[in-house]
């Protein structure tokens, strides 16, 4: 296989992992006495009906893997996210993101009145992944559709990390930040796909369901899927090293780091995969297509990282750059060639934020569409 074929299988082993088919049936099962949620048992006896609940990129997938595994048990549910699609035993709503729309506000006020309409004996399932911020909203008193939009707008493009963004988000929200929980009197749990640095319950989808009374399970992550790659390429090369699943920098910061941990490994071993994982920043410049993945393979091409034996896949596990059709980036040594060839210049490209535009050119971008699933970024560096 060429080098760029070896970076996809590693980077579908890592997806594989953190699908939401593969999430739910590892931690949810049902039988005739009990419902068991990460090891945890819940007699079926001790409630009336079970809902199902699911937000986020991997909305629409989560809700499926529950109706697959529950079936009839499910008295009724909602489903958000930025897919199409129908359910079987709850309704579906397709929402906006990353920017908050009309479909936002309609979505939360679907789950928030079906959320209201169980009682203390019933009990549910919530799945929440990333995204969900964008995809359900209910604004406090006197902010309208366009002033959302406008302050959504403004931070997406300020470069600020997910954690001040979503500070943000729940101070001018009626459903972040535990609100939405208050929409219920039944007993349940959250089912949590993590999108974020160190898995902070506080931070994903904005915490919707975090009021301190429901209990919540984290049964997706970076870590979880770099450990499945790692497994993919280990009997390959000599080395094989997660070196982070907490990248949490500027794709400028983030490039000088990758590129210091390339030259140590490539110095010392013949062959090597190095994985990373997080979510660097970016600050958007231009009127470009593109996101911090392709941002941040230009900034390591521009920092001359790649050897005749070195190559980088640089994308993200949404399957969705920034502003841009495509996932992310390759980078290989015969990318010179082609820069050459075609006489384009990164640094241009850089400063107009168009990465998109640049490796589209030369044939180097990574697209495979909405992966149905979010567990931040992942960036794998491989000699052969």
């Amino acid at each position: 296989m060429s080098s760029r074929e070896v970076l996809t299988v590693i980077y579908y082993q890592a997806l594989k992992s953190v699908t939401a088919e593969s999430i739910i049936r590892n931690n949810l099962t049902i039988s005739k006495k009990y419902l068991t949620i990460c090891d945890k048992k819940y007699a079926l006896k001790e409630f009336n009906n079970l809902y199902c609940f699911s937000v986020g990129k991997a909305g629409l997938g989560m809700a499926k893997a529950c109706e697959d595994v529950l079936g009839e048990k499910i008295k009724a549910g909602v489903a958000i996210s930025h897919q199409v699609g129908e359910l079987e035993r709850g309704e579906h709503f397709t929402s906006s993101h990353p920017l908050v729309s009309q479909k936002s506000f309609d979505s939360a006020d679907k789950l928030m009145e079906m959320m209201s309409t169980m009682q203390e004996d019933d009990f549910f399932i919530f799945s929440l992944s990333g995204g969900a911020s964008a995809m359900i909203e209910k604004p406090i008193e006197g902010l309208t559709l366009e002033d959302f939009q406008k302050i959504s707008s403004s931070l997406l493009g300020s470069g600020i990390d997910i954690k001040a963004l979503n500070s943000v988000r729940k101070a001018i929200s009626k459903v972040k930040g535990g609100k939405l929980a208050n929409c219920t009197k039944a007993n349940g749990v959250v089912l949590v796909l993590s999108d974020v640095i160190g898995d902070d319950l506080h931070t994903i989808g904005s915490a919707p369901m975090l009021n301190g009374s429901i209990p919540h399970f984290i049964v997706g992550n970076n870590e979880i899927a770099l450990e499945e790659a790692k497994l993919s390429i280990v009997n390959d090369v000599e080395r094989v090293k997660i070196v982070t699943t907490s990248l949490a920098m500027s794709s400028k910061e983030a490039s000088k780091y990758i590129a210091k941990k390339i030259k140590k490994y490539d110095k010392k071993y013949k062959s090597f995969c190095l994985l990373f994982g997080g979510e660097t920043t970016t600050k958007v410049q231009g009127n470009g297509e593109g996101g911090r993945n392709q941002e941040l393979a230009l900034r390591l091409l521009l920092k001359e990282t790649i050897g005749k034996n070195i190559s980088i896949l640089s994308a993200g596990s949404d399957g969705i750059d920034g502003n841009s059709p495509a996932t992310g980036a390759f980078l290989d040594y015969g990318i010179y060639k082609k820069i050459e060839e075609q006489q384009l210049d990164p640094e241009y490209y850089l400063k107009e934020s168009n990465s998109y535009g640049f490796f589209k050119a030369l044939d180097y971008d990574f697209t495979i569409g909405a992966t149905g699933t979010n567990v931040m970024d992942f960036i794998i560096v491989l000699k052969k």
